[in-house]
């Protein structure tokens, strides 16, 4: 399901705000300071029930208020959310009239948000990178959450034994780590060689429009386990039991993994200028909301904020080509003088927004 309009009430800078949104592309444009990220974020925020922003949903409310409310509608269902955060009290969501908790919301309403961390997804540490390829998990699997909690519960616990020194119980607690963690692997390579496919399917659509789109072909993209593959998970967890002893943690597994991207054996982080950075994040999470439709028949909305930062006019007309092709709901925003201009509005079902004037 996906949200067709979406009501604010004191939220952020919005005393009240009703906007219908398109099936397909949505532009948020106005000057810094209008509250075109403050509308992204409300529409993050009706679908997980947390801010891409800020841990604090406190803040969230509008200055002299007590409260925050959103409400949302799905026309082709006819289903009805409503989120509200008071001050000093826990959130409340409900799809329906129903208390909903965060997953059951993010499963229902999914949505990804493409944010200043995003932008430079390969410069962020490994943790940030698994999170960004499990959230999808998560939402598309309730059998990728299973794995996950019980993999994390098993390595609470050997942590635990590693901890004192005790490596007989911490060896109790290898064989649910390889149950889960062998799911866990499996099902995040196949998530990374199919989106790598829809990535380099985009990238030929690049290269028609734009000869500097070749940059983002010769690319390679793979998974980085946190083990040893040959070996397998137990074979690995035995031969590291001297070193995590000494670091009285365990130090290889699938908390260990990481997506590599690399050009010629060169971290593209070392070698790739901001923009192209940028760039390259925004096609990888593209790519990955596509392969959530695809594969799970989900239909996420996309979150963009602040497009045209960071990219120079080329690197930009670079991207416009793909709008075309994407199929979700993709909601963006920019300043009003780099970019809307250059919208082809005949070419699909395509809304702008200028920010001052909605309210």
């Amino acid at each position: 399901m996906a949200f067709s309009r979406i009501e604010l009430r004191n939220f952020r800078c919005f005393d009240a705000l009703t906007i219908d949104i398109s099936s397909k592309s949505n532009l948020f444009f106005g000057k810094n300071g209008c509250g075109k990220t403050s509308i992204l974020e409300s529409i993050y925020v009706a679908s997980c029930g947390r801010s891409f922003r800020t841990s604090n949903l406190e803040s969230l409310i509008k200055k002299g208020s007590n409260s925050f409310k959103i409400k949302a509608y799905d026309d082709n269902t006819g289903s009805i959310l409503e989120v509200k955060k008071s001050k000093s009290k826990a959130i409340s969501i409900k799809i329906n009239n129903s208390l909903v908790t965060t997953s059951e919301l993010a499963r229902t309403f999914p949505s990804f948000s493409i944010d200043s961390k995003t932008f430079f997804y390969n410069d962020n540490a490994p943790d940030y990178r698994r999170k960004h390829l499990d959230r999808g998990l998560f939402i598309a699997s309730t059998d990728y959450a299973k794995d996950w909690f019980g993999y994390f519960r098993g390595l609470k616990q050997r942590n635990a034994a590693l901890k004192i020194g005790d490596i007989s119980q911490a060896r109790a607690y290898d064989e649910t780590l390889i149950n889960h963690g062998t799911k866990l692997n499996y099902l995040r390579e196949s998530l990374v060689l199919e989106v790598k496919k829809i990535y380099f399917d985009f990238v030929k659509i690049l290269e028609q429009h734009n000869r500097r789109a070749q940059l983002f072909s010769g690319i390679d993209i793979h998974l980085k386990s946190g083990f040893n593959d040959e070996l397998g998970l137990k074979e690995s967890f035995i031969k590291s039991e001297s070193a995590d002893l000494k670091r009285k943690s365990t130090t290889l597994g699938p908390h260990k993994a990481d997506v590599i991207f690399e050009s010629k054996d060169l971290l593209i982080k070392d070698i790739f200028s901001r923009g192209e950075q940028k760039m390259l994040s925004i096609l990888w999470s593209l790519s990955q909301n596509i392969y959530l439709e695809k594969f799970f028949k989900l239909s996420p909305i996309l979150l963009l904020d602040d497009l045209s930062s960071e990219l120079d006019a080329e690197m930009l007309n670079c991207f416009l080509p793909i709008i075309k092709y994407i199929d979700n709901r993709f909601i963006f925003s920019n300043i009003v003088d780099s970019f809307n201009s250059k919208i082809d509005l005949n070419e699909q079902s395509f809304k702008k927004f200028h920010v001052e004037q909605l309210t």
